[in-house]
């Protein structure tokens, strides 16, 4: 006896298909994702065709009663198993890249910003630096304006300083390419060390600050 299939398919199938697309129009189903979890629900999906493909591994098309499998699994249940394995994958695409948005929206908030501004050395120059804690330090994103880049032989460095004498280096840069964001970090707290000073360094001259501020700014 062969197995008759109406136009609608299973009497279940309309429901999976509503969660299916419900699924898919989520938009972080197509941000970007873990790769390796890619894998594994591709992994997931081909196993379940090859499953289905052992059904009928020669493609008789006989279908007379004494030459049934005694081991059938339905259309309608490989049918079932096929949507509910899609509609796992994309749920699982949803929880993945909705985690990667929350990581990346709390690795860019900024705990303070701190306005810095020329000095006599460097008078036409502005700064303003987004300050966040992290778990591995202070994060400082520094977007300078009209500071003249680095002469050969010199380069620029953010110290972050609880005093103007007691500071800790936040790195380093030369500005040759253009104003722009330059991202730095220190191993010190914002608020033990709330002053932001950028200071006119020369190569090779040691790991002390040369005292040459050319930008400086407080957290109020």
């Amino acid at each position: 006896m062969t197995e008759e299939l109406t136009p609608n398919g299973p009497p279940d199938e309309p429901a999976l298909n509503d969660q299916l697309s419900a699924l898919l129009a989520e938009p972080a189903v197509w941000g970007n994702v873990d790769p390796s979890g890619v894998d594994a629900i591709i992994a997931t999906i081909t196993a379940e065709r090859d499953s289905l493909a052992e059904g009928n591994p020669g493609g008789d098309s006989d279908t007379s009663t004494d030459r049934q499998p005694t081991n059938v699994v339905g259309i309608d249940t490989r049918r079932r198993r096929i949507y509910r394995t899609l509609a796992a994958a994309a749920a699982v695409l949803i929880v993945v890249a909705g985690a990667a948005f929350v990581l990346t929206r709390s690795d860019s908030a900024a705990d303070a910003t701190i306005a810095l501004a020329g000095t006599d050395v460097a008078p036409a120059a502005t700064a303003d630096a987004d300050i966040a804690n992290r778990p591995n330090g202070t994060r400082i994103d520094l977007q300078v304006d009209g500071l003249e880049p680095a002469p050969d032989g010199f380069y620029y460095e953010a110290w972050l300083r609880k005093s103007p004498e007691v500071g800790v280096s936040a790195g380093t840069f030369h500005l040759r390419g253009g104003d722009g964001s330059i991202q730095l970090w220190a191993g010190v707290a914002l608020d033990e060390y709330p002053i932001l000073t950028v200071t006119l360094q020369t190569e090779g001259g040691g790991a002390a600050s040369s005292g040459i501020v050319v930008l400086a700014g407080k957290i109020d």
